[in-house]
């Protein structure tokens, strides 16, 4: 029983007939006050109601809408037995609901938004206050100490071409090899056979990356097409640089024949 919400002079009265309640026909509806006193009566559509012994069932549900003169002087009662909800009832509860789950869930964000980033704050600034010890800085003074290695340096000869460029351990081996000259860590004198490893008239060639020396008694010597040893006929020591890269021979048959390499 409700009051008509388009109307406040209709009062809506639902009536329920269960499934177990039947084996009558329904053609007409009365309505009646807690006195048992009939107020008013109705047709309805023929229909039989059947009860489930006699092989089927069905739930009946009666509609009835009185006009009145002035609704608000009707004392409704509910049957808290039997509660019935129409669609357009639950229809509109759940747009309620639902505008009260947008609502909250909003709310919600706005709060768990504001948690996180605050508590991301703190996670940030806790971390970076932590870590920030382990960096060399880029823009300002720093001391550094101990021994960095730079895991993304080439590994293949790489010379910088500025005063502020890393270069790799590899160039600078090689470079403080060659500036040194001869003579340096890894390099030893060698006696070379004659003429199985070395004779005259051949091109050789100094395939080190550092300049080696030659000690051998010889006529003319040549390195590089140069001619830097002439008409040696006494057959003296001579000895001599060969830059790295560089060819040398001798055009005379040597009896001693060393290398610094």
């Amino acid at each position: 029983k409700s009051v008509d919400e388009s109307n406040p002079n209709y009062v809506n009265l639902m009536c329920h007939v269960p499934s177990d309640v039947g084996g009558f026909e329904v053609n007409a509806v009365g309505v009646y006050d807690e006195a048992g006193d009939l107020l008013a009566v109705g047709n309805v559509p023929r229909t039989y109601k059947p009860i489930l012994k006699e092989g089927s069932a069905k739930e009946l549900m009666i509609k009835i809408v009185m006009e009145l003169s002035n609704a608000e002087e009707v004392i409704l009662k509910l049957d808290p037995s039997v509660i019935m909800a129409s669609r357009d009832y639950v229809d509109a509860i759940k747009v309620e609901l639902n505008l009260k789950i947008d609502a909250l869930t909003h709310k919600y964000d706005a709060e768990f938004k504001k948690v996180w980033d605050e508590f991301a704050k703190y996670l940030l600034e806790n971390k970076f206050n932590i870590e920030i010890a382990k960096y060399v800085t880029l823009a300002t003074d720093q001391d550094i100490n101990g021994i960095k290695n730079f895991t993304k340096l080439p590994t293949s000869i790489l010379q910088a071409t500025k005063d502020e460029e890393f270069t790799n351990k590899r160039y600078v081996d090689l470079r403080t090899i060659n500036y040194g000259g001869i003579g340096q860590k890894g390099q030893a004198w060698h006696k070379l056979n004659i003429p199985s490893e070395r004779t005259h008239g051949v091109w050789y060639t100094n395939n080190t990356p550092t300049p080696i020396m030659v000690y051998l008694i010889a006529h003319d010597i040549y390195i590089d097409d140069i001619r830097i040893i002439v008409n040696n006929e006494t057959r003296e020591v001579v000895s001599f640089i060969i830059p790295s890269g560089s060819r040398y021979k001798t055009t005379w048959s040597p009896s001693v024949w060393m290398e610094l390499r």
